[in-house]
């Protein structure tokens, strides 16, 4: 099961990390948009704690004793680091500030699909 998801997650971060690096300006455009809907703003704040309940419990997964395996550590990541898109994004709403972390993240999203690749190799 472990291999199919970090297959998962080096495929879904990578998608997400080369979007958002190739083109930072209409991907913030697009968040943008989506912002200006009814209650948007605050389903993505719901949004950011539910990631961040996951990335909890994909945490304390990891510290059963048949749980030290590397795609834990992967999901607590993913979790983690959509929880934080999701609430920055819901926090600082303005154009700008959407193309700074719509780069930012391409970055980050980028390296967890290489991370998580190399660690094909330890499962």
């Amino acid at each position: 099961m472990g291999k199919y998801y970090i297959w998962f997650v080096v495929i879904v971060a990578g998608l997400a990390g080369v979007i958002r690096l190739l083109l930072p300006r209409r991907f913030a455009e697009l968040q943008l948009e989506r912002f200006k809907a009814t209650n948007a703003i605050a389903k993505a704040k719901m949004r950011s704690l539910l990631f961040l309940v996951v990335g909890v419990v994909f945490g304390g997964i990891y510290f059963v004793p048949w749980g030290h395996q590397s795609w834990i550590i992967i999901g607590t990541i993913f979790s983690i680091l959509s929880a934080a898109e999701a609430y920055f994004q819901a926090r600082f709403p303005t154009l700008e500030s959407l193309v700074f972390q719509s780069r930012l993240l391409g970055i980050l999203y980028l390296g967890l699909a290489a991370g998580s690749y190399v660690m094909l190799a330890r499962v």
